[in-house]
């Protein structure tokens, strides 16, 4: 088990959740920083499937807030986050924090350590983190 790692990806996890929470206004790095957070978390795992669906997941929800904060694609959006309500982004953010937390649930459970994290320390080779 990698206590460290462990701890690199609740924080990093984190901070992504709370950058979702506190985006109120459109910006069109707000998928790239949110996911150079999320993506920070994996590039020390080894390959899986299941957890590169869940963050490709994040990525789609993301997507999602964006399209419904640009008022000329929010259009585009269709099935219950549709609109530019209030409650569509509410909804929406909760979506993507939920995909965050699932992200994290697969990280934890199943994730195991790579090379990489290997070189510096981070656990042994096929070691699981948690």
């Amino acid at each position: 088990m990698s206590t460290q790692l462990r701890a690199d990806v609740a924080r990093a996890l984190d901070a992504a959740t709370e950058q979702v929470r506190a985006h109120r206004v459109w910006a069109t790095t707000f998928v790239d920083d949110v996911m150079r957070l999320v993506d920070g978390t994996l590039r020390f795992l080894e390959a899986d499937q299941s957890i590169w669906q869940a963050r490709r997941t994040i990525l789609e929800r993301l997507e999602t807030i964006t399209l419904l904060m640009e008022p000329e694609k929010a259009a585009t959006v269709a099935g219950p986050a549709a609109g530019l309500s209030p409650r569509a982004l509410s909804t929406a953010r909760a979506h993507a924090i939920e995909a965050i937390d699932h992200l994290r649930t697969k990280v934890l459970g199943q994730g195991r350590v790579n090379a990489a994290g290997d070189r510096v320390g981070l656990g042994q080779a096929g070691a699981l983190i948690g």
